[in-house]
């Protein structure tokens, strides 16, 4: 019970200290947990109210600051270094089973001899595939210690095989693919602002510099964000010395500034930044400075706009606590932090009511609080109060998905059709196009393909009529080739296969070899 009462005071502490008669609260709240423990009428568990009562605490503060359960901890705490304890295989759950899309290099999966494509239907006596199984229960089934030493249980198209399978620390880079587009402009896609992303980031940019690289588009689309001190050094290989990244401050943190001081590796050529309503905090930072030095464009949605600082507070028995300290600004004095003054529930649901506005599909739908308008160096206009504004808007793909998708999505019995197509024609594929540039350029699935693609969905229940299939033929089709360049080539490879023909890339490229950049003051 004192320990409980320790962990709830320390989250009560780093909440008023400073601000409150401390010790008068903390003399309240004791006699009311030991009256609920001691003098409540049925047994309770005082733990859970604890718990409950400090995420009801944090609610009232910002969408921002947060209570997360050991395990809850644990699982939030892992995309950010870097690696994870299991087997090493990326999946996808195929009509209710388990199936593995990619083995990862030097991984207990490629030494134990799993291969793409099998279908991991038990570990001992713990199922692996089923209706009404989630993916993540399937993924927790992997990692649970009690399985360590049992069997996998996998179909292997015809035949049942078993595999013994360690588990280990495997390594999982934040930069998932980059290359170059063309002789001069390269790409870089990253995943997160984790422990090892900077790391990634260089390995890349050197690797695209040694072929040639002149011009960069650097994708940070569906970023979340992470370590702002991973940020801050990122974007510091792009600005030259003594110019401001970002400073912070709040009611107990003094203003800090921190500046470009590394003489970045890429500080001349030309830059573009992809973002859209699911980059924020880390992304953020990124994109504005970036944007408010006019070094480079930023290209695609508004994105998230988080522009708060937390930082984590552990307690004893493993919980922890993300509490907001600060804001932060971007180099003209920028808080793209939107607003949160009608609740948290609110706030959470502002990306689905930009979207029901219209905000994803037209420019001319972002509502701007034009009194946070701010100047870059240029006299170019930027806004702050809620995201980064791209330079060039890039619309969301239709807001009325093909019924025909809303069906796949359950099953993904296209990723089967690719996986049988790739491991049926291998050779052939590989002999008719040696490269995935040679696939991108030439490669196409035929009518006939797809109509055995089409007769395949029908067989499987799949309800469609002949103008679904029509409307979404291209859309499928480009999926399903997708899909095959990475069975084929790799997932790197597949990415290349993507964003060639991605329309934010390709208006990416547009800008940078069209006078954009001179027109808007930045050559």
């Amino acid at each position: 019970m004192n320990k409980l009462l320790i962990i709830f005071f320390c989250a009560l502490s780093s909440l008023s200290l400073g601000q409150n008669d401390i010790n008068k609260d903390l003399d309240k709240l004791e006699l009311f947990i030991k009256s609920l423990d001691q003098r409540y009428v049925d047994s309770i568990e005082t733990s859970a109210i604890i718990e409950s009562g400090m995420k009801a605490m944090l609610k009232e503060l910002d969408p921002h600051s947060v209570y997360f359960s050991p395990e809850q901890y644990k699982a939030a705490n892992e995309p950010l270094k870097g690696q994870f304890k299991g087997i090493g295989i990326r999946y996808q759950v195929i009509d209710d089973t388990l199936t593995v899309i990619e083995v990862l290099g030097k991984s207990p999966a490629e030494k134990g001899g799993l291969l793409i494509g099998d279908q991991l239907i038990a570990i001992g006596t713990d199922t692996l595939s089923g209706q009404k199984m989630r993916s993540s229960k399937m993924s927790e089934r992997i990692k649970d210690p009690i399985n360590t030493d049992r069997p996998f249980l996998i179909q292997r198209q015809s035949e049942n095989v078993e595999l013994a399978l360690g588990r280990e620390n495997v390594t999982v880079s934040s930069v998932p693919a980059y290359f170059m587009l063309n002789k001069d402009v390269g790409y870089i896609k990253l995943n997160r602002f984790s422990s090892t992303s900077l790391t990634d980031f260089r390995n890349a940019l050197d690797e695209l510099e040694k072929e040639g690289m002149q011009e960069l588009i650097f994708d940070l689309r569906g970023n979340s964000g992470g370590y702002l001190n991973v940020a801050i050094r990122i974007i510091d290989e792009f600005l030259e010395d003594r110019k401001l990244i970002v400073y912070t401050e709040g009611t107990h943190q003094s203003k800090k500034e921190t500046y470009a001081i590394s003489g970045g590796r890429f500080t001349k050529g030309d830059l573009v930044v992809l973002i859209d309503e699911r980059s924020a905090s880390a992304s953020e930072i990124v994109a504005g400075a970036v944007q408010d030095w006019d070094r480079g464009l930023i290209v695609g949605r508004r994105s998230y706009g988080k522009g708060l600082v937390q930082r984590t507070i552990e307690f004893e028995d493993g919980s922890a606590m993300r509490l907001t300290i600060s804001r932060y600004y971007t180099p003209t004095g920028r808080s793209i932090q939107r607003p949160y003054d009608e609740g948290v529930d609110a706030y959470r649901k502002e990306l689905s009511a930009r979207k029901k506005s219209g905000e994803f599909y037209s420019k001319d739908s972002m509502k701007l609080d034009t009194s946070f308008v701010y100047f870059t160096p240029s006299r170019r206009k930027v806004y702050g109060g809620g995201g980064i504004v791209p330079d060039v808007f890039i619309a969301a793909d239709t807001a009325n998905p093909n019924p025909i998708w809303s069906q796949i999505n359950k099953t993904n019995l296209h990723y089967l059709y690719a996986l049988n197509y790739a491991r049926n024609r291998q050779q052939e594929l590989e002999k008719t196009y040696p490269t995935i540039l040679d696939y991108s350029t030439n490669f196409e699935l035929s009518s006939t393909e797809m109509s055995d693609l089409k007769s395949m969905l029908t067989h499987r229940g799949f309800e469609f009529t002949e103008e679904d299939f029509t409307s979404g033929y291209d859309d499928l089709k480009n999926s399903v080739e997708g899909l095959i360049s990475r069975f084929t080539y790799g997932y790197t490879d597949q990415v290349y296969f993507v964003q060639s023909k991605d329309k934010a890339v390709m208006r990416a490229l547009d800008v940078i070899q069209n006078d954009t950049f001179s027109e808007l003051g930045l050559r």
